[in-house]
């Protein structure tokens, strides 16, 4: 994001000289003028409105940004930010911005908010910059991978999640475990992935070629998790357990080994990620690890509201607790 004194270098006036050009408030020389114009046009600059009216009001108003309203695992870490907003007397409006819906950023750095929680900042990065002198707003951010970022945020670590899901397995007896999830990413790295291989490793188990079945980044859902693991059954590979990367990768590969005319977890045992509503009424019930979104979402807003209020020191770094979630899923052999 581009800052008001890059715009004033651009232009070769002061900072006060441009916020005068914005707000069309104060005498400016039109040679002046036309050179600020100008360099908002090339520079792209996009003026924060509720940033220059921080210092004289607040909004009473939070936006949050995800890159997915229909995941389930974001669903639920909004009720919790909803609900710790309004009992703080703050209204909430959500924003589900993606690549392809990039543009719409203007409009929510332009609204009148008094500050900005951010979902999934992974895949936010690469279409804004967290950075909270350009935002002029304070932010508080959910990481699910190491970010170095002295940004207010709420951490998963996605890799030590996954090994504990795979050494639960391996503490059953299993040693022939797929990993269902995203491909590997050697630029940005797969923690869940990296779990699964240290879990493996560290047990001396071998991780056959077939036993990595990845996907398609943003396609973890209940279809993809089917024909992944249908696609294994049909091919007659022989696997006694899946740690699934979420829990909708691990409901569709339940269902591709029932259609296959085996048992969960008689035949096959199935782990999955994030303990969301429907791991609770899956057939079997699915063994899970439990990341607290809900809590996750009220700890964000209350990030935010500890920078808005300076009320007390920031938290600026909190790990949430996972913990295993045991159903009907996994068996011991």
């Amino acid at each position: 994001m581009v800052t008001r004194r890059e715009v004033a270098q651009k232009a070769g006036v002061s900072p006060s000289t441009v916020s005068r050009v914005i707000n069309n408030n104060g005498y400016v020389a039109a040679e002046a003028r036309e050179r600020v114009e100008a360099a908002i046009t090339e520079l792209n600059y996009i003026p924060n409105r509720a940033a220059q009216n921080l210092r004289m009001k607040s909004y009473k108003q939070i936006a949050c940004i995800t890159p997915s309203i229909t995941n389930s695992f974001f669903t639920e870490m909004f009720v919790g930010i909803e609900e710790m907003a309004l009992e703080r007397g703050y209204s909430l409006s959500l924003y589900n911005i993606t690549k392809e819906r990039k543009d719409y950023l203007k409009q929510v750095l332009e609204g009148p908010y008094d500050g900005m929680i951010l979902l999934a900042s992974y895949e936010l990065s690469s279409i804004m910059d967290f950075d909270k002198d350009a935002l002029n707003m304070p932010l508080s951010l959910y990481l699910d991978r190491f970010l170095d970022t002295d940004i207010p945020h709420v951490f998963v670590d996605l890799k030590k999640v996954m090994r504990q899901s795979v050494e639960h397995l391996i503490q059953n007896g299993h040693k022939d475990i797929i990993f269902l999830g995203h491909y590997f990413d050697e630029d940005y790295g797969n923690a869940r992935f990296e779990g699964y291989e240290s879990a493996m490793r560290a047990h001396h188990l071998p991780i056959k070629e077939y036993y990595k079945k990845f996907i398609e980044m943003y396609e973890d859902k209940l279809t993809t998790g089917y024909s992944g693991i249908k696609s294994l059954l049909d091919n007659g590979q022989s696997f006694t357990a899946v740690a699934a990367s979420n829990d909708l990768l691990a409901a569709g590969a339940i269902r591709a080994i029932i259609e296959s005319g085996k048992k969960v977890p008689e035949d096959i045992s199935v782990i999955g990620v994030d303990n969301i509503e429907l791991a609770k009424i899956v057939t079997p019930t699915l063994t899970t690890m439990n990341i607290p979104k809900r809590e996750i979402g009220r700890r964000l807003v209350q990030q935010l509201l500890d920078q808005l209020h300076n009320e007390k020191k920031v938290e600026t770094f909190i790990e949430a607790e996972v913990t295993l979630i045991e159903r009907e899923s996994v068996k011991k052999i």
